[in-house]
C-alpha cells in the first residue's frame, strides 16, 4: 500500500495566507498565529480543536462586520436601521446577502471572496506523498486563476501520469504490397485487352470477324480496360492523394466503374441478344440478316450507355461524392495504459449514397434480368 499511494497529489483549501500580506484586520498571517499561539497559553495546537480552521473563521467574522457596516448607508437611504433587523424582515435580509455576496478583501486566510452561490472562493493547496510525508507543491488561486508552482514535485518514471487517456487518430491505408500486387494484374489485363484490340481492328476484314460484329468487339475491350482501370484510383487513399484531391479521385472511381460496365456488358448483351432474335425467327436467311442490321446493335448500346451517362451526371450534380471519415472501436496498444489507438478510415460518400446506389443498381439489373 505504501509503495502504491507513493507520489499521490492531493489538495485542500489554503486555511493560512502563504504570503505576507496586512489585510483588512491590519494582521498578517504571520502575526495572527504568533497572537494565537498566545492565546492558547502554550497548548499544543494539534490537541486543540478547530485550531486550523481559526483563520476562516476570523475571516468569517471580518467578512460579516465588513458586509454589516456597507449595509448602513443603504438602508439609511430607505428609512431603515441595523437596528430593525429580525427574521422576518426580507428587505434588510436581502440589503445584508448582497453586501456580503460582494465583499472582497485581504485576510489572514487570503484573498476573501465569494461566488454567485455565496461559497467562499479560497486558495487551493497542492500536496504531494514524497517518502511517507506530504510536501508543498504548489497553490491555485481560483479567484485570479493563477498557479504558483514551486517545481519540487516527483514522480516515478520519466515523466508525470497523464491527466487523462490520450486519444491518438490513426488513419488506416490500404497495404501498398496489396494495391501493386492487384495493380500488376489490372495492368496485365489492361495489356491483354490492348492487344485483343489490336488484333480486332487489324483483322477486321477477315470474315470470322466481320460476322462477329468487330465494332462491339472493340467496345467490350474498352470497357474491360476501364473497369481494369478503375483498379488504381480505387487503391488511392490519403496515403497518396490530398484531401483536397480526394473527390476528384471518388468521381473518377464512379465514371470509370459506371462507364466501363455499360460498354463491356451492354455490347456483350447486345450480341446475345439480337443473335437470339435472328435464330429464333422463322424466317428465310434473307430475313434473318435483314433483322442483324448493324446501327441497331449500336443502338442498343447507345440507350444503355446514355442511361449511364445521365444517371451519372445526375448523381454528380445534385448530391457530388466527398470524402467522409469512418471512425472505428478504440483500442489499446500493448505496455501503455493511457494511450488509445482511434482507428479511421477514409471512404468516398453522399448524402444520399444508398438511394443513388439504389438507382444505378436498379436499372442494371432491369436488364440483366431481361431474356436473352
Amino acid at each position: 500500500m505504501t509503495e502504491a499511494v507513493e507520489g499521490h497529489v492531493t489538495t485542500e483549501i489554503v486555511m493560512l495566507n502563504p504570503e505576507t500580506v496586512r489585510g483588512a484586520s491590519n494582521l498578517t498571517s504571520q502575526e495572527f498565529l504568533n497572537q494565537l499561539m498566545s492565546k492558547l497559553g502554550g497548548k499544543n495546537p494539534e490537541e486543540t480543536g478547530g485550531f486550523q480552521e481559526a483563520p476562516l473563521a476570523y475571516d468569517a467574522v471580518w467578512a460579516l462586520a465588513l458586509a454589516l457596516n456597507k449595509t448602513v448607508g443603504p438602508l439609511k437611504a430607505k428609512g431603515r436601521r441595523l437596528e430593525d433587523f429580525n427574521y422576518n424582515n426580507q428587505d434588510i435580509t436581502a440589503e445584508i446577502y448582497r453586501a456580503l455576496n460582494t465583499s472582497s478583501f485581504e485576510g489572514v486566510s487570503g484573498h476573501v471572496v465569494f461566488d454567485a452561490q455565496g461559497s467562499r472562493m479560497a486558495w487551493t493547496l497542492i500536496e504531494q506523498l514524497q517518502g511517507g510525508s506530504y510536501k508543498k507543491i504548489g497553490y491555485f488561486d481560483s479567484t485570479k486563476g493563477n498557479l504558483s508552482w514551486y517545481g519540487n514535485d516527483r514522480w516515478i518514471g520519466p515523466d508525470p501520469p497523464a491527466d487523462q487517456t490520450v486519444v491518438i487518430e490513426e488513419f488506416r491505408f490500404l497495404s501498398q504490397k496489396l494495391f501493386v500486387s492487384v495493380s500488376v494484374f489490372a495492368g496485365l489485363g489492361i495489356l491483354l485487352g490492348i492487344v485483343c484490340l489490336t488484333f480486332n481492328i487489324y483483322n477486321s476484314n477477315v470474315r470470322y470477324i466481320q460476322n462477329s460484329q468487330p465494332y462491339l468487339n472493340n467496345m467490350t475491350a474498352v470497357g474491360c480496360m476501364m473497369a481494369l482501370a478503375a483498379v488504381f484510383p480505387l487503391g488511392l487513399d490519403g496515403h497518396h492523394v490530398h484531401r483536397k484531391q480526394f473527390p476528384v479521385v471518388c468521381q473518377f472511381r464512379l465514371w470509370l466503374l459506371g462507364l466501363g460496365f455499360s460498354l463491356a456488358y451492354g455490347s456483350m448483351f447486345t450480341k446475345i441478344w439480337w443473335v437470339h432474335t435472328v435464330f429464333t425467327k422463322k424466317d428465310d436467311k434473307k430475313e434473318k440478316r435483314k433483322h442483324l442490321e448493324p446501327w441497331k446493335l449500336y443502338a442498343t448500346v447507345g440507350v444503355l450507355l446514355v442511361i449511364d451517362v445521365l444517371s451519372l451526371m445526375i448523381w454528380q450534380i445534385v448530391d457530388p461524392l466527398h470524402i467522409t471519415v469512418e471512425k472505428f472501436v478504440r483500442e489499446a496498444p500493448k505496455g501503455d495504459l493511457d494511450v488509445l489507438i482511434q482507428p479511421l478510415l477514409e471512404h468516398c460518400s453522399s448524402d444520399k449514397m444508398n438511394t443513388w446506389l439504389g438507382v444505378v443498381y436498379g436499372y442494371i439489373y432491369i436488364y440483366l434480368s431481361l431474356p436473352p
